[in-house]
C-alpha cells in the first residue's frame, strides 16, 4: 500500500504546490507544528484481499487524504468577523470549482479525478469529503477527510 500512497502524495503536492499546502506527509500526523500548516497526509486505513480465481487476488486499499489548517491563524484580533475563513480555504484547497462546476485541477478533488488511475491501482467513483473541527490541547484546527478506496490490479498468489 505505501507505495499507492506515496504515488497519491506526490501527484497531490505537484497539482497542489507548496504555496497552498505547507507540508505534505505520507502517514497519518496526529499533531502537527501549526507553523507547518496547512499540511496535507495521505495514509491508508484499510486492506482488504478478494479471491478472484485460483490463481489471482484483487486487493482494495481504503485511503483518506487529511488536509489540516489552523483555525486560529485565521481570526483576526477581537475574535470574530474571519472566523470562517479557514473553512472556506480548506474546502477550496479540497474541492473548489470553476464556473462549469469543474473540480479545479490544483483542488484534491480535480487532481483525483483528473488521475483516476495510478501505476498499479484505480480509483472507485466514490469519494467522500467529511467536514471537522478539531481541538488538540490548545490548539483549534479545521481538517478535511478524502475517503477513497483503491483497487490493485488482479495480482497472482506466490
Amino acid at each position: 500500500m505505501w507505495d499507492i500512497l506515496d504515488e497519491i502524495k506526490t501527484d497531490l503536492s505537484t497539482a497542489i504546490g507548496s504555496t497552498t499546502i505547507k507540508t505534505y506527509y505520507t502517514g497519518e500526523i496526529l499533531l502537527i507544528p501549526q507553523s507547518y500548516l496547512p499540511a496535507l497526509m495521505v495514509f491508508g486505513t484499510e486492506t482488504n484481499i478478494i479471491p478472484k480465481s485460483t490463481a489471482k487476488d484483487q486487493t482494495t486499499h481504503r485511503i483518506t487524504i487529511r488536509v489540516v489548517h489552523s483555525l486560529v491563524t485565521k481570526l483576526d484580533e477581537a475574535g470574530t468577523g474571519t472566523t470562517l475563513q479557514a473553512h472556506e480555504d480548506l474546502v477550496k484547497i479540497m474541492e473548489e470549482r470553476n464556473s462549469s462546476m469543474v473540480p479545479l485541477s490544483t483542488t484534491v478533488l480535480g487532481t483525483l479525478r483528473r488521475n483516476i488511475s495510478g501505476t498499479d491501482y484505480l480509483f472507485n467513483n466514490e469519494i467522500q469529503i467529511v467536514y471537522k473541527t478539531l481541538q488538540a490541547g490548545e490548539f483549534w484546527y479545521v481538517s478535511a477527510d478524502c475517503n477513497l478506496t483503491a483497487t490493485t490490479n488482479l495480482v497472482l498468489r506466490s
